[in-house]
C-alpha cells in the first residue's frame, strides 16, 4: 500500500520470502559485503554497504539470479508508486542494488541520496542543480531479517518530523531518498541484520547516460 506522511507518499509492501530465499540472499549479502570496500564514513560509521565496493558488482545485485523473483514482485509496485508520484515510467532507471550488513551496535547516520550535479557539487544551491523535483531519486529497502532490537528506520519529512518504521523480515519500503533524510538507530541485538537496497534515478537529473535497468526490464 501507499500511505501519505505529512504530504509525502511512502510505499509499504510485503514480500513473501521463503526460508531458502532468505538464507541464500543473506549468504549473498555477506559475501558481497566482504569484498574490498571504500565505505562512505560520512553517512555510515560501521555497517558494510556493498554500494561502496571497489568493484561495481557490489551495486549490481540486480544481475544475480537469487533476486530475480524479488524484482518481478517489486516491479508492479514500482510502477504503481511512480504513477502516484506523477512520474512517467520511462524516465526511471534502476541504477543500483546493493546489500547492507549490520553487526551489533552498527547504524547508519542521517543522510540522503544525491545524484547528478548535486552529487558532484553539493555546495551549490538547489536552484542551481539539474535536479527538477523532490522525486529525483527513490530508494527501495527489503529487510531480509529483523532481529529484535536491531534498529528501526527513521524517515524525516520536509517539515522536520521524523517517522519511525519498525520493519520486519520481508517488509519493503519505498520513498523519495533525495528529498527525505533518513537514518537508523543502532543494532542493539546480538545478531546481524541484513537489508537489500535499490536506487531508482530519474533521467532528468543528469546529462550523463544512466547505467542500469529500465523498470520494464525487471
Amino acid at each position: 500500500m501507499i500511505e501519505t506522511y505529512d504530504g509525502v507518499k511512502i510505499g509499504l509492501f510485503k514480500y513473501n520470502m521463503t526460508k531458502d530465499f532468505a538464507e541464500e540472499a543473506i549468504s549473498t549479502v555477506i559475501d558481497i559485503c566482504s569484498k574490498p570496500n571504500i565505505n562512505n564514513k560520512r553517512i555510515s560509521d560501521s555497517p558494510i554497504v556493498s554500494f561502496w565496493n571497489l568493484n561495481d558488482s557490489g551495486k549490481r545485485l540486480y544481475d544475480l539470479p537469487i533476486f530475480k523473483d524479488y524484482l518481478s514482485f517489486i516491479k508492479p509496485h514500482i510502477q504503481e508508486y511512480l504513477k502516484e508520484l506523477g512520474v512517467v515510467e520511462d524516465q526511471a532507471i534502476l541504477t543500483a542494488m546493493w546489500g547492507v550488513h549490520y553487526k551489533p551496535n552498527q547504524f547508519v547516520k542521517r543522510h540522503n541520496h544525491a545524484y547528478g550535479d548535486y552529487k558532484k557539487n553539493p555546495r551549490k544551491k538547489r536552484s542551481e542543480h539539474i535536479v527538477k523535483s523532490d522525486n529525483d531519486v527513490l530508494a527501495i529497502l527489503l529487510y531480509l531479517n529483523k532481529p529484535n532490537n536491531s534498529g528501526n528506520l527513521f524517515i524525516e519529512t520536509p517539515n522536520g518530523i521524523e517517522h519511525e518504521f519498525d520493519l520486519k523480515a520481508g517488509d519493503v519500503i519505498m520513498f523519495p531518498s533525495f528529498s527525505l533524510m533518513h537514518r537508523t538507530n543502532p543494532n542493539l541485538s546480538n545478531e546481524d541484520k541484513f537489508v537489500v537496497g535499490i536506487e531508482i534515478v530519474m533521467k532528468w537529473v543528469t546529462d550523463d547516460t544512466l547505467v542500469g535497468k529500465t523498470i520494464g526490464e525487471l
